[in-house]
């Protein structure tokens, strides 16, 4: 895959998610845009059930949280995120087997599920996919990742990638790129993973400014 940039898109005052997103599909349409179907994410967060710590090396570690993620784009796939932010694992889909037999250790907590359902589409070099971001059976926004197909690493593209996402969306918000992706690293959909991850666990901590 080539480069993305994800944000939580802080749309227009006043427009509820289904008219941002509505509005958005008609930018695209502008733009001569080809639809290419439809796509869903979730993300599932593991707590550590027991204050246990670990030894690595001289250090002692504290327990981490988990983000677990699923994507349809990857239906064999599960991406395991750690509350570091630093890197994703990916597995099989029989990790979530794993986990579930690992509920002493690592549960999830009530109503912190996290699920995207929406619609992607290409436009000139990028493939932009978007959709309204699901907190329990609540609507937070409309979350966005723009894709630039033609380029593998974020020193290649970031600022014309950013500046066509921002264009797209009618927005000066900032779009800071992926800390942990070396600008010459060949980009990878578990770098994307962990972009949504870090979304996702803003949202919770936060209280949310969007537009319901």
């Amino acid at each position: 895959m080539g480069v993305s940039c994800i944000l939580l898109w802080d749309h227009q005052e006043g427009y509820s998610t289904p008219q941002a997103m509505e509005m958005l599909l008609k930018r695209l349409e502008c733009l001569g845009s080809r639809s290419v179907g439809t796509w869903s994410m979730d993300c599932e967060s593991l707590y550590p059930t027991q204050p246990v710590m670990a030894a690595v090396g001289n250090t002692t570690v504290p327990p981490r949280t988990v983000h677990l993620l699923h994507c349809s784009e990857y239906p064999k796939s599960s991406f395991i995120v750690l509350d570091t932010f630093v890197n994703s694992m990916v597995a099989d889909s029989s990790l979530d087997a794993i986990f579930s037999n690992l509920k002493a250790f690592f549960a999830p907590r009530k109503g912190l599920r996290i699920e995207v359902k929406g619609q992607y589409h290409e436009v000139q070099q990028y493939t932009v996919k978007f959709g309204s971001l699901l907190f329990g059976a609540t609507s937070k926004g409309v979350i966005v990742e723009v894709e630039d197909k033609q380029n593998t690493t974020v020193s290649s593209c970031w600022e014309p990638l950013t500046h066509f996402t921002r264009a797209l969306l009618h927005t000066s918000q900032p779009i800071d790129r992926p800390s942990m992706v070396p600008p010459e690293k060949e980009y990878t959909p578990a770098d994307s993973m962990v972009n949504y991850a870090y979304i996702f666990t803003q949202l919770r901590r936060v209280a949310p400014t969007f537009n319901k």
